[in-house]
């Protein structure tokens, strides 16, 4: 998981948010307001409405497109949990608690290189 949360606000413009996004090389953006986080955007989010020409980035806020956080993971539940979690949420972040205290997000590319390390080949 990574530890280092990278965020925007619900009022922030969505075109401003991707490119903190690609800043950062992350695929997803907490949404944190007075102090709470309150949502979650991701590049999922946001290709999909435009690649459907649903929205211009330019003039829609990251409250229009961000998705409520429904589903964390404990930090203390494994890896596994966090893999059936993502399969039955149909998500690829999940926000993880310590004590409900979001502290990291786990992402399915976390979940491949923790599978991958596990049946790494020196060999191809």
């Amino acid at each position: 998981m990574s530890t280092t949360l990278y965020t925007t606000t619900p009022d922030q413009y969505a075109h401003k948010a991707v490119d903190d996004m690609y800043k950062n090389e992350v695929s997803a953006l907490l949404v944190k307001e007075d102090g709470d986080y309150v949502g979650i955007f991701t590049k999922t989010d946001w290709m999909i409405l435009a690649l459907k020409g649903e929205c211009d980035l330019k003039s829609f806020k990251v409250s229009a497109l961000m998705t409520d956080i429904k589903n964390c993971i404990d930090i203390n539940q494994t890896i596994a949990q966090a893999s059936v979690l993502i399969e039955k949420a149909k998500v690829r972040h999940l926000p993880v608690t310590d004590k409900e205290k979001i502290v990291g997000m786990f992402s399915v590319k976390d979940m491949e290189r923790y599978y991958l390390g596990l049946h790494k080949k020196t060999d191809f």
